[in-house]
């Protein structure tokens, strides 16, 4: 039981995310599932599958996060139809060559890159 209090608090804290900046939500989410994991599997160390699967769940909520605050901007006139066709296409073509580098890259580099991409993106924020 508290196991799903802390994924349903995390979960809203993910769509408030989304839904407001457009992005942090799976960063949430991310590190919830590793907690919740972890605490289940009584330590810290995961395997790739393990971890493989945790970044699965987490595009699966981000699609339908991403897919509401869309639909959400949509409704309320603010979305910005002309840029669609440059960004979806190549977001899609990112999206699957992703997946597919998910299967066949060693999670232990993945963190790396994901470790890499969080400290880029909050150094370029706070120095504006």
């Amino acid at each position: 039981m508290k196991d799903k209090l802390i994924l349903s608090s995390a979960s809203v804290a993910a769509g408030f995310l989304n839904g407001l900046i457009g992005t942090g939500g799976g960063i949430i989410l991310y590190f919830t599932l590793r907690f919740l994991n972890n605490r289940a599997g009584g330590g810290i160390a995961q395997n790739d599958e393990q971890m493989k699967d945790i970044m699965v769940m987490i595009v699966a909520c981000v699609i339908a996060m991403s897919t509401v605050s869309a639909l959400v901007y949509m409704l309320k006139g603010t979305l910005v139809y002309n840029k669609l066709p440059v960004y979806l296409p190549a977001a899609l073509i990112g999206g699957v060559a992703g997946a597919f580098l998910l299967e066949k890259l060693k999670f232990k580099f993945i963190r790396k890159i994901f470790a890499a991409l969080i400290i880029y993106a909050g150094v370029r924020m706070i120095l504006g």
